[in-house]
């Protein structure tokens, strides 16, 4: 069989020998009869199948079918034939997609005592010449004879690997080891060198390295590409059994969700080679955990659309937990495995769990909504069982689905409305100080203001501004542009600055280009001429209320010829704007900026705003417009052009009529709208 991803009406799909499906999924830790079968009858027909010996984070066993890499170059497979067989059975016209974990097992680990475990410790054990020809070997002979046994039934492969199956390096906290230090004399081509000292990498200081850590720097790229080069390492293992018959992902990039330090020691930083490499298909994440109360917007832990703009799929993983789902782990620990993160009984995100099934049927619909609006994948994840079971979220479940279905009848493009790009990078992060709040502050907690400006955006990568489709957009706003190359000011000048654009840079564009830390080029990026002081300013002002706080390097605008929109308590410009050569630059020398500015800004560049309540959510693209009212009144919104008449709910069944342009939607128990028009 022959998987591949197509578009249909702007979104894209798993065709199967010619065949589309909707790209909605089931994963499980505990797959049994039961939830495969209950998800089966549901309609899903995508399921993924985690096979793996390995110890989680939580002291318990990822599957308890068992361990199929048994010993140096010896594999047992009954293990992974008994769960596939289970599934097949359960969902009789259902597909799989194998998930193979390429750890260190307890046999590996015992045959070296300096051997790093590579859940809690990859980057040190990542680059080890045995490790990447081990992994690559088991990777071949299991995904061989999964194509062998059951080829005719496999859509694709997942890779995990690192902490919690991420490709995290999170626990070793970037500290030095002797075959990591050999890695990196192979990197630098140099034997003598030697890894830099802990005390440099945690310094201490303004937010960005000065010029004279340039080795930090170094240390930060290489520790990033060890990551990264494993990953590809084993992709190119896997597509030398399947070529291009079979889709192939993992988890990895989460740019936005990580924040300050773990974003420095997790070793996602080089996402873009990644995302871009031909060997990948598909990249999947949980839902952002940050944003998981009834009153949040979804939110996504990758740039979304630099997967989506290749024709590649981003699967978001629903794994809230359900007001059904388990609150205490009952089960063996295995504490000697050296995998346990979690200590305790009570499962990580039970205080904060939905308390009905009310609760629950919002998350569940929010992020569907959410999901269908910008064009991602979705799978529900029933991680130990127990996740959906109630016959209201199984319902809600078959409902998505159908709705998914009717969407694609409807024959309407569903291609993004956005005309806003959101364009975020990593290779910044490498010039950041691990001890700023820039990472958390400039991309982990602009998500709920994008949610809340009332106009749909795209989340882009830097790299992608050398893609045809981010000339379509009216607004670009740059969230942590601090080091460009030659190329970035290229495409910037080619894509963005054109008249009637408009470009909103955040804090320090440029700044840190090349190592040398100039408000020089801060100016010369923006037009509008920004000095650096020693002084802290106070924190941005709006409305009389002090906003943002921010840490040195304080920027401070000093240029009559621009109009200054906010100051700082001492009265100096923090946010101003330009026109420059027939584009409107604004640039704002905080890192973060409330919902209410960002909505200025947009109502005043020409952006269609669908809602002016930062708390009713709008998901919109081209076919539906999505709504997720997480006030207690009424929700009014706008929808653009001549759409006046009757528009239709598919998640309530209810329809309403537009008048003046505007819908109003009645507060209800379900949060969630679908909106198509009649």
């Amino acid at each position: 069989m022959k998987a591949s991803i197509v578009r249909r009406h702007g979104q894209l799909m798993i065709d199967l020998d010619g065949k589309p499906f909707p790209a909605l999924a089931f994963k499980s830790f505990r797959p049994t009869p039961e939830n495969v079968s209950d998800f089966y009858a549901a309609g899903v027909r995508l399921f993924t199948v985690l096979s793996s010996g390995v110890i989680s984070g939580l002291g318990i066993p990822y599957s308890l079918y068992g361990e199929s890499w048994v010993g140096d170059g010896l594999y047992d497979f009954g293990p992974v034939d008994r769960q596939m067989d289970m599934f097949l059975e359960n969902a009789p016209e259902g597909f799989l997609a194998p998930m193979f974990q390429i750890d260190t097992r307890p046999w590996y680990l015992a045959e070296d005592p300096e051997r790093p475990n590579s859940f809690m410790r990859l980057s040190q054990i990542a680059g080890d010449p045995r490790f990447i020809r081990d992994t690559a070997d088991y990777l071949r002979a299991v995904v061989a004879h999964c194509e062998e046994k059951y080829g005719e039934r496999i859509w694709g492969y997942f890779m995990l690997g690192g902490s919690t199956t991420e490709w995290f390096s999170d626990y070793d906290y970037e500290a030095p080891h002797p075959w990591k230090e050999a890695a990196y004399r192979r990197y630098l081509g140099d034997e003598s060198a030697a890894l830099p000292d802990p005390g440099l990498l945690n310094r201490e200081g303004p937010n960005f390295l000065g010029g004279d850590e340039g080795e930090v720097v170094r240390f930060r790229r290489f520790h990033a590409k060890l990551i990264s080069d494993l990953i590809l390492s084993c992709a190119s293992a896997v597509r030398s059994v399947t070529g291009r018959r079979k889709l192939l992902g993992l988890y990895f990039g989460y740019l936005f969700e990580l924040g300050s330090p773990r974003l420095h020691n997790a070793g996602h930083l080089d996402y873009e080679r990644v995302f871009a490499s031909p060997d990948i298909d598909m990249i999947a994440s949980p839902s952002s955990y940050g944003y998981r109360g009834q009153r949040d917007p979804s939110a996504f832990m990758v740039p979304e659309k630099t997967l989506d703009c290749r024709d590649k799929l981003y699967f978001l993983e629903f794994d809230h937990r359900t007001h059904t789902a388990p609150k205490v782990i009952d089960e063996p620990f295995y504490p000697d495995s050296g995998n346990q993160i979690y200590n305790s009984r009570i499962f990580p995100g039970a205080e904060t769990a939905c308390r009905n099934e009310a609760e629950s049927l919002n998350l569940m619909y929010r992020d569907f909504v959410f999901c269908e609006a910008n064009g991602a994948a979705l799978w529900w994840f029933d991680m130990l069982g127990g996740w959906f079971r109630s016959e209201g979220m199984m319902n809600a479940i078959r409902h998505m689905i159908e709705i998914d279905r009717d969407l694609m009848e409807r024959n309407v493009g569903r291609s993004s409305a956005a005309l806003v790009a959101v364009i975020a990078e990593g290779g910044s992060i490498y010039r950041v100080r691990k001890s700023s709040p820039l990472a958390t502050g400039s991309l982990n907690l602009m998500r709920p203001v994008f949610a809340q400006m009332g106009a749909p955006y795209d989340l882009y990568s830097v790299g992608d501004l050398t893609e045809p489709c981010l000339a379509d957009y009216d607004f670009y706003l740059f969230l942590d542009a601090y080091d460009m190359t030659d190329e970035t000011r290229g495409a910037i000048d080619r894509i963005c600055r054109r008249p009637g654009k408009t470009i909103l840079w955040m804090y320090a564009p440029d700044y840190a280009g090349e190592g040398e830390n100039s408000t020089n080029r801060i100016s010369a990026v923006t037009g509008i001429r920004v000095r650096e002081r020693t002084e802290d300013p106070g924190s941005l002002l709006w409305d009389g209320q002090p906003i943002t706080a921010a840490k040195a390097p304080h920027f401070v605008i000093d240029d009559p010829d621009c109009t200054v929109v906010a100051r700082f308590e001492d009265g100096s410009a923090a946010v101003a704007e330009k026109t420059v050569g027939g584009v409107r630059s604004i640039y704002s020398a905080v890192y973060w900026l409330p919902s209410v500015l960002l909505r200025k800004f947009l109502d005043e560049s020409g952006i269609f705003l669908y809602s002016r309540e930062p708390l009713v959510y709008t998901y919109a693209n081209r076919a539906f417009l999505g709504v997720y009212n997480a006030t207690d009144e009424a929700a009014v919104v706008s929808v653009p052009g001549h759409a006046e008449g009757v528009w239709k709910d598919l998640i309530g069944g209810e329809s309403f009529r537009c008048e003046n342009g505007r819908l109003t939607l009645p507060r209800r128990e379900l949060r969630a709208y679908l909106l198509c028009r009649e």
